[in-house]
């Protein structure tokens, strides 16, 4: 895991410990310390291109069409959250989106300067990870619903790599091209919940991520909508709707490429709330 990421999780389990003591009676659409752990089943679209070094253009390349990789895939996610005061919080989510394939190409592909021919065995692989924490500003609106506004950062890292047997110069060689970009952008986002009981509950979630300067750029778009429900006190499950549009873009000195993934499906979860 990222060193950044590290420091933020271990960071925001300290604060959980520090705000334990003070509970407080909170809307009932909030929780003041919760801790999510679940599985999405991310139904995916990635598409990339890694241009190579020396000018030549690189093919765009679907990695569930072209490597054959299967549109679903079960993915853990977990968040954690907790409340300062009665109307502030923070909240950091993350998840790891990888996926592997090895198959005959029936077309050329041209990836980071070299060229994967028809008929050869290539295995392509795609690596994911996101990861946000928010500071929210919540307003009460009447007894049982709160809005919100966050404000924070998110970091993401993309890795695509291609290998197999591929003309480089000329020459047949077996080659593994491809290169991974991450960055920190900041990070807007939007909230609704509302408490249907004290043990039912609705939610919808909109994000948005966007880094426009340095060598890699892009946008993150995400969208939420779910329910939980607390047959215990302390302890309940939840399902979850989510997609995510995710487009990069990256200018460095030893390649340039674009990466577009786009990611739908639904989560279940369990949650802890304090």
């Amino acid at each position: 895991m990222n060193h950044h990421k590290k420091t933020a999780i271990a960071l925001a389990f300290a604060a959980l410990g520090a705000a334990a003591p003070a509970l407080a009676d909170t809307h009932p659409a909030l929780d003041r310390v919760y801790v999510q752990l679940g599985a999405y089943l991310a139904d995916s679209n990635a598409e990339a291109r890694l241009n190579g070094s020396n000018g030549i253009l690189g093919t765009d390349v679907s990695f569930e069409d072209d490597f054959g990789l299967t549109d679903d895939r079960v993915v853990g996610r977990a968040r954690v959250g907790f409340l300062i005061g009665d109307s502030q919080g923070i909240e950091i989510d993350g998840y790891r989106f990888h996926r592997s394939a090895t198959r005959s190409l029936d077309r050329t592909i041209n990836y980071d300067g070299s060229v994967f021919d028809v008929d050869a065995q290539v295995h392509g692989s795609l690596n994911l990870d996101l990861a946000s924490v928010a500071w929210r500003w919540w307003l009460p609106a009447g007894d049982r619903d709160v809005f919100g506004l966050g404000l924070g950062a998110a970091y993401y890292r993309a890795e695509g790599t291609v290998a197999g047997e591929a003309t480089v110069n000329n020459t047949h060689q077996q080659v593994k091209a491809g290169d991974s970009v991450d960055a920190w952008a900041p990070l807007v986002e939007l909230g609704w919940r509302h408490a249907f009981s004290d043990s039912l509950r609705m939610y919808a979630d909109i994000a948005g991520v966007k880094k426009t300067n340095g060598s890699i750029s892009g946008h993150i778009y995400n969208f939420a909508l779910g329910a939980e429900y607390y047959p215990w006190e302390n302890i309940g499950f939840g399902l979850e709707y989510g997609a995510q549009r995710i487009h990069v873009v990256a200018d460095k000195s030893r390649f340039d490429g674009v990466l577009n993934i786009d990611l739908s499906g639904p989560s279940a979860f369990v949650k802890a709330r304090f």
